[in-house]
């Protein structure tokens, strides 16, 4: 029989994180996550508290962590997951109240390694959460690991949440209310609500546009199954289609194809939406219809160097014409290379501030070279 105060004692010197899951009666909370922090050079241990949803955190030093098992979550707990740098282990309650160790596996390595403050919140999502909807989606496996061809998904859509977890920290938000243009399967719809919703209990609406009904209906179907009411998919062309008036605080894109991403920056502008953070996919309207004209004429030579600069140039154009609107807008590389070749961010909060230098030389651009861009004729000069 084993007691977890004792395998968490036994692992301390390699422990990199403990998740204690699905509560008996007894439990005082719905979750405890332990993770390892470095604070003016001592290492300590965040614990994490979910309770009603609400996320509450203390750091305690050895002997006051193994206290807290002891006293809180020894028997509470069906489900205990234990990571060190080199191996996953998985307990399950029995029914004399011991534990029984049912898997073991090598762990997956975080880059960087290090327990320092900034790396442990490196993953906000970690292997081992108890995030159902990613097992449906595929990401995780049935027992939270990251399937390795999904690697790079993963690693996406967690740079993503944290991105928009930091603007929504610094406005000190209660409620985030938000719409997915092109959300595809949705991993990263379905990762946003749960971040937001169920982890730090704030009032969440999200709605995702697709064209894929069968997408959208089996979206929806995993919705209902883990009571997500906030969230909720629809069909839509959001090229031609009329989509929601309702309040939006933030439009997210995440590889929407070509045009698809100006349509959206385009419905942001309209109404004024204060947050925008897309990641564009395909760009093939400047590629297809530029022309020679100019000093510019020696990039277009070569079809590969012509694709690139052309990608650039209609990334370019959005954030001028976002920043004659007034969007304070910044570019900055989503994920690293190697995980995506489509790792450009726009990034832009409305502040009512405009500059139009910017949209002035993207129309004298497009006058000399003969280009189309969607976002330039969405939203005319004003």
């Amino acid at each position: 029989m084993a007691r977890i105060e004792a395998e968490i004692a036994a692992a301390l010197p390699a422990l990199t994180r403990a998740v204690f899951s699905q509560p008996t009666a007894e439990a005082a909370a719905q979750k405890l996550t332990v993770r390892p922090l470095l604070l003016k050079g001592e290492r300590v241990w965040q614990v994490e508290k979910l309770t009603d949803n609400k996320a509450f955190h203390q750091n305690l030093k050895d002997g006051a962590l193994l206290a807290l098992v002891r006293e809180e979550a020894e028997g509470a707990f069906r489900q205990v997951l234990i990571q060190t740098g080199t191996e996953s282990r998985q307990y399950v309650l029995k029914r004399d109240g011991s534990y029984k160790k049912t898997g073991a596996s090598a762990a997956v390595p975080r880059p960087g390694g290090a327990e320092a403050h900034d790396r442990a919140k490196e993953y906000l999502l970690r292997e081992g959460e108890e995030i159902p909807a990613l097992v449906d989606l595929g990401v995780f496996t049935k027992d939270y690991r990251i399937v390795r061809a999904r690697y790079d998904k993963y690693r996406q859509i967690n740079r993503f949440v944290e991105l928009v977890d930091q603007t929504m920290r610094k406005e000190n938000a209660e409620q985030i209310r938000i719409l997915d243009f092109g959300c595809g399967k949705s991993y990263l719809t379905f990762i946003l609500y749960w971040y937001f919703a169920v982890l730090r209990g704030m009032e969440t609406t999200i709605i995702g546009y697709d064209l894929k009904r069968d997408v959208v209906e089996r979206c929806n179907e995993i919705a209902a199954r883990y009571g997500y009411g906030g969230l909720r998919f629809e069909v839509a062309d959001v090229t031609r289609d009329t989509l929601t008036d309702t309040p939006i605080d933030m439009v997210v894109t995440l590889h929407a194809c070509d045009t698809a991403t100006d349509h959206a920056l385009a419905y942001a502008v309209r109404r004024r939406v204060k947050h925008i953070f897309s990641v564009p996919c395909c760009q093939h309207e400047i590629n297809n219809s530029i022309r020679k004209g100019g000093e510019l004429d020696l990039l277009l030579e070569h079809g590969i160097i012509r694709e690139r600069v052309s990608a650039l140039l209609t990334d370019a154009v959005r954030a001028a014409v976002l920043e004659s609107e007034g969007y304070e807008t910044d570019m900055i590389e989503f994920v690293d290379f190697e995980h995506s070749p489509k790792n450009l961010m726009i990034r832009a909060e409305y502040t009512g501030r405009r500059r139009r230098a910017g949209r002035e030389k993207a129309e004298a651009l497009r006058a000399r070279y003969g280009f189309e861009q969607s976002l330039l004729d969405l939203i005319p000069v004003s």
